[in-house]
């Protein structure tokens, strides 16, 4: 492992010991990520150190830019800019303080996305081993966590304020995984990682959190990247299943029940549409339909008292629809698009289940939602680089070509 990251920061362009530096302050990022040590909605210890890498390396890739500014930059930045004059104004207007966090939430996580992009351009090779191996060791560190300590009540919240936030950890952890392997085949030690995260998906017992992340262990079964055996024996233990199912349901409810955590999945499960908060109106749709003047100018996000609600909407498409106008929703829609249209296609795929999942919850502030847009964008220096060092590798032949005809001429001789 110290050989391999040696290896790759041999390769570090010019100006490598501050990359080395930003990928270090990153490293340090991502080990704390997960602890939560302030309320929600406050810069954790993480986002303070994060702030010493991102505003140093926005300011060097500043001065030293050249060629032009892309299309996913423009509509990312206008999206932003948008944000900051509407929730602006209706803080001048109304003069109600909590529209001034969703702004800078938006501001910082677009400069951490910026950040990660100018890491990985620098150094991808390295900056995707090191990002690799930091979210395993966190993945495992979370299971022993959650392992050690019981919760006080039935769903366990592990190193965050709440269990949602650790079924959305998990949720984002397990594409980054997938992303991260850059098309290389899945491994048994990424099986141990995908296996950990489904076990804190059990402990933390989200409905919304479970059934996204079921969509995205069959994806995961029929990716690229899963290798033919991996694909057969999934296919092969979901047909045993149904099987099962089907010729001795007793059995199969006789495990379930055995299993602890199975059976609180289970009954959790059962529980969707029966709990007062699975209701559109409870999570707020409602106020699409009530306001929908807002769907044009946006309503920013803040003083909710305004629509009779003690609290925001919990949608994340909703949330970019109803706060800031089908201009707002447009270029968020645009942003995303640009990323993912010249990446392979399965890295759009595990969009899926992250917007499954911001269905019922509030999920596009979360600044682990960038950092995996900004590592799927980061794909295309990955294919740049495989192509050079083809094109290197290529004409290194080429010249070496005719000294060995000369070489074959006088051994004939």
């Amino acid at each position: 492992m110290v050989n391999n990251l040696k290896l790759h920061t041999e390769h570090l362009d010019t100006g490598g010991m501050s990359t080395l530096v930003f990928i270090l302050i990153w490293a340090g990022y991502l080990l704390l990520s997960p602890f939560y040590i302030f309320n929600s909605g406050l810069p954790q210890p993480a986002d303070m150190l994060l702030v010493f890498g991102v505003l140093p390396a926005l300011i060097l890739a500043a001065i030293n830019f050249k060629g032009r500014i892309s299309a996913m930059h423009i509509s990312g930045a206008l999206f932003v800019i948008l944000t900051l004059c509407i929730n602006l104004i209706y803080f001048l207007y109304i003069g109600d303080r909590s529209f001034v966090p969703p702004s800078l939430f938006y501001v910082f996580n677009f400069g951490v996305f910026l950040f990660i992009i100018y890491l990985f351009k620098r150094a991808p090779q390295l900056m995707n081993r090191v990002t690799y191996l930091v979210i395993s060791a966190i993945i495992l560190m979370q299971l022993v966590y959650v392992i050690g300590v019981s919760p006080d009540g039935g769903r366990h919240q592990g190193t965050f304020n709440n269990p949602n936030q650790l079924a959305y950890w998990s949720l984002l952890m397990s594409v980054m995984i997938i992303v991260l392997k850059r098309g290389a085949s899945i491994n048994l030690f990424d099986l141990i990682l995908f296996s950990a995260l489904a076990f804190l998906q059990s402990e933390a017992l989200s409905k919304a959190g479970m059934i996204s992340y079921g969509v995205l262990l069959v994806f995961v079964a029929f990716q690229p990247a899963t290798n033919k055996k991996l694909k057969a024996l999934f296919v092969f233990g979901l047909f045993a299943f149904f099987i099962t199912e089907i010729t001795a349901p007793q059995q199969v409810k006789s495990w379930v029940i055995a299993a602890d955590n199975i059976s609180a999945v289970m009954h959790r499960l059962g529980k969707i549409g029966v709990e007062v908060d699975d209701s559109p109106m409870a999570r707020g749709y409602s106020r699409l339909i009530e306001y929908p003047e807002y769907i044009l100018v946006g309503a920013g996000e803040g003083a909710h008292w305004r629509f009779n609600a003690r609290q925001e909407l919990h949608s994340g498409l909703a949330t970019i629809l109803f706060s800031y106008g089908i201009l707002g929703f447009t270029l968020f829609l645009s942003f995303l698009g640009f990323i993912f249209i010249r990446i392979p296609f399965y890295h759009t795929f595990l969009l899926a289940p992250l917007i499954l999942y911001g269905l019922t919850h509030q999920n596009f502030r979360n600044t682990a939602f960038w950092v995996f847009l900004a590592a799927c964008y980061a794909h295309k220096y990955f294919t740049a680089n495989i192509n050079h060092n083809d094109s290197v590798r290529d004409m290194a032949e080429h010249d070496n070509k005719p000294r060995q005809q000369v070489l074959s001429k006088q051994s004939v001789r």
